[in-house]
């Protein structure tokens, strides 16, 4: 085709054999069809990767539909082989007048270019359907991780505070089970409670790009929640809105519903939704975020009396512990199918014999029931199964069950921080202490501010001898409660092993105070000395022995690890036998994690006891 004129020749050759039009055409259609898929597809349920299919086969189809149109021709006879060009007709058309052949290659190119656009536009492009944008990958999105601190209680009734506090927490959970959305746990969220502190702080502290609050108003029969979305990196707001509805319990789960589905989408787009989505139009689907309906309930009373329950809880006192078990005993009363209150009172009898003086082995009991309870009727609630392993393996040392268990629950919630705090302090008392350290390292980065995770990775630290990195552990948790007794004790031991006396006795006194010893100055002051002065280390254990009369300051496990700094290892025996006759069949604590443990690793007497307790599979662990 060297001759200009074969060229003529050849595109008069296609305009006959309608290979032109057929461009336009299919252009034109597969355009119409891409554009009709991606609006109706999401909207009966077919999955994502359908519209992708029917755009790359309408690509490929493409080439196949030019060939054919090239190959073969309709006549009034059917479809047939295109017939070769009679003499002088492929001349005829191409001497034919611009104005009249363009037309059609004009189309063609504009079929050809729709059909291109729409394929690049459904293969390059997000979902654009309200329920994929609220599930999209918050990776590949504008935003990927959110806190949700404290909606404040604008109710007439200051009481209602507990409601504030239940819908946040809700909210919380509903974003966590967006797919690949990072959520700041719990703890590190209610920890800004009441405070009025720079949001984009906020925001570094928690490792967080937006930030979720709001407000509750409950009046007359109706509830008005009020939730803003801000970017944590300059303070601004990303959207708005508010929803007013009949108080009732259908409607506390939908607004929960659309206000995560809502947040999910901004997520999504980094811009405010539009009208259709802050109506409430479009909520998340199930499974991704839709708050599960094993966790509704139909009766108003019934979820109060659930939030009630977790607000006692929380407090993690002996009398918050007490009501939280009545409150949620009374909510199963009225709707005994509610997992979520058996969930809430097994936690709630998991953490009383440890925060009070509830009977031990009573305690771990009912936790198990009701936490086996809460799986009958919901076989893939990660929190229970969480608190069912955690019960087992500290009130029965059933460690083989808490490992099976824990294994499914990290597969449902991988990121839930407590279980895995509870999972790190397992391998800890078994003496498996690198691994425990990675399993509460992560706690921590995923719940900073949890004064449970912070202070249980300082306590395997200390096993680890990493006594600096153990200290910087237990300043955390101290920042987070200054008079939290088990961190003074701590640090006070970590500052004595790097050989800082006065420092040691600093935070030995202040943890002696906080248990109301009226010689705390002195105790603290002979306890020192005694691990200062190998040769007068009968200080410290008189100073011990001294702590252990009633009212006791430290337990008997506590003494033990002062006993092992200064190196008695009989008296640290005698200690450790006086504790698991006290705590035996439920020791709370295991006695291989204990600080300088390893000292008693050859000793008969450690052995036998270890054995009794059934931890013996686990003493090598020591040796290694």
């Amino acid at each position: 085709m060297s001759d200009p004129r074969s060229y003529q020749r050849f595109f008069a050759e296609l305009k006959r054999r309608k290979v032109f039009r057929v461009a336009a055409v299919y252009g034109a259609a597969a355009f119409a069809v891409l554009e009709a898929s991606d609006i109706l597809f999401p909207r009966f349920g077919f999955e994502d990767w359908t519209v992708t299919f029917v755009a790359v086969l309408s690509l490929l189809g493409f080439p196949v539909a030019l060939v054919l149109a090239w190959v073969y021709e309709r006549t009034p006879g059917g479809v047939r082989r295109t017939e070769e060009a009679e003499a002088g007709e492929l001349e005829t058309i191409a001497a034919a007048p611009a104005a009249r052949r363009w037309p059609v290659g004009l189309a063609a190119a504009a079929g050809t270019a729709l059909l291109l656009l729409s394929v690049w536009w459904t293969l390059g492009r997000p979902a654009s359907s309200p329920d994929a944008a609220a599930t999209a990958a918050p990776a590949d999105a504008a935003y990927a991780s959110i806190a949700v601190l404290p909606f404040a209680n604008m109710s007439e009734d200051p009481s209602d505070e507990y409601f504030s506090d239940g819908l946040t927490e809700e909210l919380l959970n509903a974003l966590a089970r967006v797919p690949d959305l990072k959520v700041a746990a719990r703890t590190s969220s209610f920890a800004y409670k009441g405070e009025n502190q720079d949001l984009r702080e906020v925001g570094e502290a928690l490792g967080v790009e937006t930030i979720l609050e709001g407000s509750v108003r409950r009046a007359g029969g109706r509830v008005r929640v009020t939730a803003q979305l801000i970017d944590a990196a300059d303070g601004f707001h990303v959207w708005s809105s508010d929803w007013d509805r009949e108080l009732t319990a259908e409607n506390v789960f939908d607004i929960q519903d659309e206000i995560a589905g809502t947040v999910a989408r901004a997520l999504a787009s980094g811009t405010a939704p539009d009208a259709e989505a802050l109506a409430g139009a479009g909520t998340l689907p199930a499974g991704s975020g839709r708050v599960p309906a094993q966790v509704r309930t139909a009766d108003l009373e019934t979820y109060d009396l659930y939030l009630l329950g977790r607000q006692g809880w929380a407090s993690r006192t002996p009398d918050g512990l007490q009501e939280a078990v009545g409150y949620f005993e009374a909510a199963i009363e009225r709707d005994s199918s509610y997992v979520p209150a058996w969930v809430g009172l097994a936690a709630a009898y998991n953490a009383l014999p440890a925060w009070s003086e509830y009977p031990v082995q009573e305690g771990g009991q009912r936790s198990e029931f009701a936490a086996r309870r809460a799986l009958e009727l919901d076989p893939d609630n990660a929190e229970a199964l969480y608190t069912l392993a955690t019960t087992l393996y500290e009130y029965q040392l059933a460690f083989d069950e808490a490992e099976r268990l824990y294994a499914r629950a990290m597969q449902l919630d991988p990121d839930y921080s407590s279980g895995l705090t509870w999972f790190g302090q397992m391998r800890w008392r078994q003496g498996r202490f690198e691994e425990a350290l990675a399993w509460t390292e992560r706690a921590v980065e995923l719940d900073p501010l949890s004064l449970h995770a912070v202070h249980s990775n300082g306590m395997v630290l200390m096993s680890l001898e990493r006594w600096g990195e153990a200290l910087a552990e237990f300043d955390r948790a101290l920042a987070i409660q200054p008079d939290f007794y088990p961190a003074l004790r701590l640090a006070s031991l970590a500052e004595a092993y790097l050989g800082d006396w006065e420092g040691a006795e600093a935070r030995l006194r202040r943890a002696i105070a906080a248990g109301g010893k009226l010689d705390a100055d002195e105790l603290a002051r002979e306890m020192v000395a005694g691990a200062r002065d190998p040769a007068q280390k009968g200080l410290t254990v008189s100073a011990v022995r001294h702590l252990l009369e009633p009212p006791r300051v430290i337990g008997p496990a506590d003494a033990v690890e002062w006993l092992l700094l200064v190196d008695d290892r009989q008296a640290a025996i005698d200690g450790l036998e006086t504790w698991v006759e006290e705590t035996y069949p439920t020791p709370v604590r295991s006695l291989l994690s204990l600080v300088g443990i390893e000292k008693l690793a050859g000793e008969p007497r450690f052995a036998a006891l270890v054995e009794s307790v059934g931890m013996s599979e686990y003493l090598d662990n020591l040796e290694e």
